[in-house]
Order: structure tokens, then C-alpha cells, then sequence
């Protein structure tokens, strides 16, 4: 790891600002991976893993609010001096590095505390698996394939829930990092692909079974829905509307 600046004042112990060293603004983005060695090189209270956010640039003598003569010499074609440049990043805190894993930080972010920004060899999802169970997925963070993404045993068993919005690649993702994950641990998977198209035509023939060849009665799905409902809260309207919908209900499928 290295340095590449300092904490300026107003940190919590949750968040805090990065003053970035000369040059540092180049190399630096957001994203990236630190560590905050709180209070001092030399004898830290604790390290702190962190992410960088919302960068930032400053230069007094560009400011838009007020007309200075170095904005005038701007607008005729100049270039004005970056003497007084200052480059800054939010650090939002993940957690207390421990011989237990990572713990919600409870301690100030003191200002001029050491921020270092972690190199492959400094892996910190290792730190984040100290203590558990874990297994190692396919997945890793951006811009650092050795640094593979762990599970914690104990919640694979869990319900899981991938989201986002269409095309953001939540099929890719199940297929190609959550059912491998899954079948390693020594589960087995049943993927329910509903239109046919995400799941199936990646699975050889003999993997894939079609709804239709699955598909019950339509006696059997109105018995099971009037069990559910008490017998439609015995409204025979409502029977009489699902009877409809069920007609030829193989054929749908």
C-alpha cells in the first residue's frame, strides 16, 4: 500500500475527507479501496478500511460565485495558475479492521490521520472473512481480479434477491457467479425460467425441462386454489371465473 494524503477536519466516525498529496489526483478515482490508519502511523488508535466517494476539486482563484481578476484573465484566453489547487475525496467507512473481521467504526476519524490506498497484495476482502465461515465466489473487485468476493457460509441458506434494472445483467450474474457459488458449497439448483430464454438455452437438453411436461390438471390447480382460499371465501363467482381461466389450461403452457 501507499500513502496518498491525509484526513482534513470535520471527520465522524463514519465519514471523512481526503486531502490528496500533489500528483495524487491523476492515479486516484472513485471507488478505490483505502486505509485509514486513525491517529498516526507510528501508533494508530485502529485502521479503518474504506471506499472513496464524491471527488472533488477546489481552486480559490476559479471561483463562480465572485468575478476576480484571475476568472477575467480566464475569459480572455489565459490560463490561470494552479498554485492553490486542492483535490479531495469522501471517505465513506466499511469498518474496524479486527482479528474477527471488519466492526462498525465507533471511534472520530482524526484529521491528519495517514489514508493509504490499497495494491493488489493488500487484499482486504481477507480481512473481511477473518472469523467466518466463508466460501470463495468467481466474483472479484473491479480492477483487481486476486481479489475474490467471499460468502458467509452460514447465510447461503438464505433467501437471496438479485435486482436492478433490465439489461444491468441480474440473469449473467445468478448464472455465471451465484449458481456455481452455490453448487461448490454443495447445493444443487433448480432454475425456474419462466420465458425460456435467460436460463435454458445455456443448459444442454437433458437439463432442461419444459413446463408443459410438468404442467398439472386443471381439476388439480382449482383444488389446490379453493384448499388455499376456504373454498373461494364461498363465493361461487370467484370459482366460477378461475374455472373459466383454467379452461385449457395445458394447452397454454
Amino acid at each position: 500500500m501507499r500513502i496518498i494524503g491525509r484526513i482534513a477536519d470535520g471527520a465522524t466516525e463514519i465519514k471523512a475527507r481526503l486531502i490528496l498529496l500533489k500528483g495524487m489526483e491523476n492515479s486516484v478515482v472513485a471507488e478505490d479501496l483505502v486505509l485509514i490508519k486513525n491517529g498516526g502511523e507510528d501508533k494508530p488508535v485502529n485502521q479503518i478500511l474504506g471506499v472513496l466517494r464524491e471527488g472533488l476539486g477546489k481552486n480559490e482563484f476559479l471561483s463562480y460565485t465572485s468575478y476576480r481578476p484571475e476568472v477575467a484573465y480566464l475569459r480572455h484566453g489565459g490560463e490561470p495558475s494552479g498554485v492553490r489547487e486542492v483535490y479531495s475525496f469522501a471517505i465513506e467507512t466499511i469498518g474496524v479492521i479486527t482479528d474477527e473481521g471488519i466492526e462498525p467504526n465507533r471511534t472520530i476519524i482524526q484529521p491528519r490521520s495517514p489514508v493509504y490506498l490499497l495494491e493488489d497484495k493488500d487484499n482486504p476482502l481477507e480481512w473481511v472473512a477473518r472469523g467466518h465461515e466463508v466460501i470463495w465466489s468467481d466474483a472479484y473487485v473491479e480492477g483487481h481480479p486476486s481479489w475474490k468476493v467471499p460468502f458467509d457460509k452460514t447465510f447461503l441458506p438464505y433467501h437471496v434477491g438479485v435486482y436492478g434494472s433490465t439489461g444491468c445483467g441480474k440473469s449473467w450474474f445468478t448464472r455465471y457467479i451465484l449458481i456455481p457459488l452455490y453448487r461448490r458449497a454443495g447445493y444443487k439448483v433448480l432454475v425456474l425460467d419462466w420465458s425460456g430464454t435467460d436460463y435454458a438455452p445455456l443448459l444442454e437438453d437433458d437439463k432442461v425441462i419444459r413446463l408443459s411436461e410438468v404442467a398439472l390438471d386443471e381439476e388439480s390447480i382449482l383444488s389446490y386454489f379453493q384448499d388455499k382460499t376456504f373454498g373461494f371465501g364461498r363465493n361461487d363467482v370467484i370459482r366460477d371465473c378461475f374455472d373459466e381461466f383454467l379452461e385449457g389450461w395445458t394447452a397454454k403452457v
